[in-house]
């Protein structure tokens, strides 16, 4: 089995998005705000640009995903060996989602299912695992084409509220009686997309084993620019602000499908970033700075499984404490979880960033065991977690 060497500026780029994605459910457990972050009906700009920047994450858990496919391969990984790997990690994330991510999430098997970014990451990696056998041109121009036309093949689809086009496609309530209800916050086919791009595009941006940090970079500010003339033009889907000189309207994008202006925006940010940090790394540049997020991204499925249970029992035990009402932390219901925190409950914008450094701070200590671990030992199920 090929080893494959480490990137530390894409493990920081990894720990960057489990650690942004803490903050926001850290918001959905320990919020006082009784509406939707990015409701400007309602919102703040403090509860705004809190949600607005953990929007980072589901893009770059499927990109990153799909580029560090690519980097197995180059590192001598066979294409029989890589999809062999990915069709049994995708089973293993999918029955991960409906029993072990289920419990954390409500602390019980409550009637209902969650089709979350978990299921969408193992259910891509499946067909992932089909489509690097096609030549790596045709499943980038494919995969781009789908980004850029989703707004017209999404009109195509005979959509009904309730039927199975929720699971590939819209996103919604997938009603199907027999199986209990079924919440589709993530569509196969929208994300898939994304993974395929970091699959097909990771040659492009790597040079000897190493990623080329100025065209990721490079790459990262075009889009975000891309983002601007979107927005302005109103192509891309998404609702178009009302007035561009309005900061939270011009920045508020749809996520649930994910309109091409949120991926545009998001992936730029994301590759900005990733780009710096592997120009620094080229460099030979210092950055302690960010040893904690290279921590949490050496491990980022293990962060991932223990932060919802830390959060979901730091909320319960804050409950406790303080006297707030408690009943919605294990989601009651059959059809909805109950998010919207009722009267008395939770702290403001101060107290979940207080309570996100904190949650970071045991995470970083268990994170750090646990990378241990993988480093010292090769054991197969390793590769898992």
């Amino acid at each position: 089995m090929a080893t494959v060497q480490r990137i530390g500026s894409l493990d920081i780029a990894r720990g960057l998005i489990v650690a942004v994605m803490a903050l926001d459910h850290v918001r959905i457990f320990f919020s006082s705000a009784q509406f939707d972050p990015v409701d400007l009906s309602q919102t703040t700009p403090d509860w705004f640009f809190m949600r607005l920047v953990t929007h980072i994450c589901a893009p770059g858990f499927f990109f990153i995903a799909g580029f560090g496919a690519a980097l197995s391969e180059q590192n001598g990984q066979s294409k029989r060996a890589l999809a062999g790997f990915l069709l049994t990690r995708g089973l293993w994330l999918m029955a991960l989602e409906f029993t072990v991510m289920g419990v954390a999430w409500s602390f019980g098997f409550n009637g209902w299912f969650w089709f979350g970014v978990i299921w969408n990451l193992g259910a891509s990696m499946i067909v992932l695992a089909a489509l690097i056998f096609a030549p790596r041109l045709i499943l980038l121009i494919a995969a781009l084409a789908a980004v850029l036309l989703q707004e017209q093949w999404l009109a195509l689809i005979p959509y009904q509220e309730g039927s199975i086009w929720a699971l590939f496609a819209t996103g919604g309530v997938w009603a199907a009686p027999e199986l209990g209800p079924k919440l589709v916050l993530f569509p196969l086919l929208p994300w898939l997309s994304l993974m395929a791009i970091g699959y097909a595009a990771a040659p492009m941006l790597m040079r000897n084993d190493k990623p080329r940090g100025a065209l990721i970079m490079a790459t990262g500010i075009i889009l975000l620019i891309l983002f601007v003339a979107a927005r302005v033009l109103g192509l891309g889907g998404g609702v178009a602000p009302d007035d561009p000189q309005q900061v939270l309207a011009f920045l508020n994008v749809e996520k649930y499908p994910p309109s091409l202006q949120f991926t545009l925006l998001t992936l730029g940010a994301l590759l900005t970033f990733f780009g710096v940090v592997a120009t620094l790394e080229a460099h030979r540049r210092p950055m302690r700075m960010l040893h904690p997020l290279r921590t949490y991204g050496r491990v980022p499925f293990f962060f991932y499984i223990l932060h919802i249970y830390l959060i979901h029992g730091a909320a319960l035990l804050c409950a406790a404490l303080f006297a707030w009402p408690r009943d919605h932390l294990f989601w009651p219901g059959t059809s909805w979880p109950q998010l919207t925190p009722p009267d008395g409950y939770g702290f403001g914008v101060l107290g979940i960033y207080l309570m996100w450094i904190a949650v970071l701070i045991v995470l970083y200590a268990l994170c750090l065991w646990f990378a241990g671990v993988k480093a010292r030992h090769r054991w197969w199920w390793l590769r898992y977690l």
